[in-house]
């Protein structure tokens, strides 16, 4: 009776060991901290290792300050400080293949020093980085540039005003009530993410991830004055964003990239409103703010060369995160803003 016991605990605890050591890789996300300073709402462990290959395919060392970033091999201080959510993070590729890294690549050929510094994290929208843009300039002093990257042109009045006044609630860290040396198990992270989606209702996704994000409805039709009122509120909010940029001494770019829908006929659309695109689009002109729309670089992309921008082969095409093509695609338009900025050809 006893050895059957025994036989029975040892293959639970081989069983556990198996799935522990799988789940070092299919998902073992470095923990979240909070900062120091109000960069960002919170960072992942410094130095920490992850990895993940629920969505894409991605190991990563986080640097000395929590971010998805290589160790620092140039000196030369930072030249593009990039924000954004989960997109920017970019978990879901390798470290090089990602638009940060990218981008420095096509700059440093040009002969420019600096880094690209990434401080994207997951949960971050456009609102929080906005908030947080005079301590994230204040904290990492890029030279050059700051680009904020958004995949939504619809935003609540409330939370406008919030972000202009710098009064949006911290992000949650969705801490795990289990002691520190339990949920750093790889294993128990996985099964606590799906404790939280049963719980919560939240399909197996993280609450904070923006890949989960659901489609804007690109077809309301809004009345004009209510948009006329949303470029104003657009105009005065990028006009603050743009003045803390200068106050730093560098440009602002705001990149938005829309939502993906590829259908069985094989057609895509996007999920981008076109009277908020270009309303968006003329609040950051009145602002002096460099915009740049992915939309049609991502039709082109499909319709030329039949490149999906996101979603991976372990997802759905179409769905989720940026994949290596649609990070390829932001760098390259990023970079011909800067050239455009600068005088130089596109």
């Amino acid at each position: 009776m006893i050895k059957s016991i025994l036989k029975h605990a040892a293959a639970v605890l081989l069983g556990i060991l198996i799935l522990d050591v799988f789940c070092v890789w299919y998902y073992n996300p470095a923990p979240y901290q909070r900062p120091e300073v109000r960069s960002t709402d919170k960072i992942r462990r410094p130095n920490a290792w992850t990895s993940q290959a629920k969505e894409g395919v991605g190991v990563h060392i986080m640097d000395e300050n929590g971010y998805n970033n290589p160790p620092d091999t140039y000196g030369d201080g930072i030249s593009v400080l990039m924000m954004g959510s989960s997109h920017t993070e970019a978990f879901n590729v390798p470290t090089d293949d990602n638009a940060s890294r990218r981008l420095e690549a096509m700059l440093r050929a040009d002969g420019r020093t600096g880094r690209v510094y990434n401080i994207g994290v997951s949960s971050h929208t456009f609102p929080h980085n906005a908030a947080n843009l005079p301590r994230a300039l204040e904290r990492f002093r890029p030279a050059d540039y700051v680009v904020i990257e958004t995949d939504n042109l619809m935003f609540r009045w409330r939370l406008v005003n919030n972000a202009m006044a710098d009064s949006l609630r911290w992000l949650g860290l969705h801490a795990s009530p289990l002691p520190e040396y339990l949920t750093d198990r790889p294993l128990l992270k996985q099964l606590y993410r799906q404790y939280w989606a049963l719980k919560y209702r939240t399909d197996g996704i993280d609450e904070d991830d923006d890949g989960a994000a659901e489609p804007q409805d690109g077809d309301v039709v809004f009345s004009e004055d209510l948009i006329d009122r949303y470029q104003s509120s657009m105009t005065e909010w990028f006009r603050l964003l743009n003045g803390q940029a200068a106050d730093a001494g560098v440009r602002l770019i705001i990149y938005y990239h829309p939502w993906v829908d590829l259908h069985m006929d094989g057609t895509m659309t996007f999920g981008t409103n076109d009277q908020c695109l270009a309303a968006f689009r003329q609040a950051c002109a009145d602002a002096g703010v460099i915009f740049i729309d992915m939309t049609e670089e991502f039709r082109r992309a499909y319709e030329e060369d039949h490149i999906v921008p996101k979603g991976f082969a372990n997802t759905a095409l179409g769905t989720g995160h940026l994949n290596r093509e649609g990070h390829r695609l932001v760098a390259e338009a990023i970079y011909r803003a800067i050239r455009e900025a600068e005088g130089g050809a596109a």
